[in-house]
């Protein structure tokens, strides 16, 4: 029974000297290293060197300016300018609008996006067990099934798989090489 008192000052020296060394790490952290966003920091260190930052910029841009308006320097342009490069989208990936009348053929070159906007129009496809991919019903069209309007379809090669209208006036949106066999 005289061990047991032993354990409880073991054990209360053991909690006393925790908490003395958390006590000493916590005194001992220095923030300067690791500062806290804070109001007061961002009031009153941030702040004032954005704000340094800034009007020292606008000091040199004034001066610049100054400096212009005096004719004390000349602006510098380059004597030849490059021309800014022309920016255009190629052929492919922007979408033609085509019309075609009653019996006209559309047949792919390469992979062709297509979508029926008015009209009507059937698939073309030498071989029975390919076609058209469908993606908006997310299917395939086979030869001389009709195409729904406004449905995106693709053409996935040019290997004679194609579309012929079968309305008076058909209007496609077509994205792609591809060859027109009229009637």
């Amino acid at each position: 029974m005289k061990k047991q008192p032993k354990l409880k000052y073991i054990s209360g020296i053991l909690v006393l000297a925790a908490v003395l060394a958390v006590t000493v790490l916590a005194a001992s952290y220095d923030s300067s290293e690791d500062p806290i966003v804070s109001l007061s920091y961002l009031t009153q260190v941030f702040r004032p060197s954005i704000e340094k930052d800034y009007n020292e910029k606008i000091a040199a841009l004034e001066a610049q300016i100054e400096a212009l308006n005096s004719g004390d320097v000349s602006p510098s342009v380059p004597a030849d300018p490059e021309p800014e490069p022309e920016t255009s989208v190629p052929a492919a990936m922007t979408y033609e609008v085509l019309e075609l009348k009653y019996g006209d053929c559309l047949f792919a070159a390469g992979a062709v996006d297509i979508m029926l906007r008015a009209g009507s129009a059937v698939c073309i496809a030498p071989d029975a067990g390919q076609g058209i991919s469908d993606y908006t019903a997310g299917a395939e069209i086979y030869n001389g099934e009709a195409l729904t309007k406004n449905h995106m379809c693709l053409i996935p090669r040019g290997d004679g798989r194609g579309i012929m209208a079968t309305a008076q006036s058909v209007y496609i949106m077509v994205r792609g090489d591809y060859s027109l066999v009229k009637s």
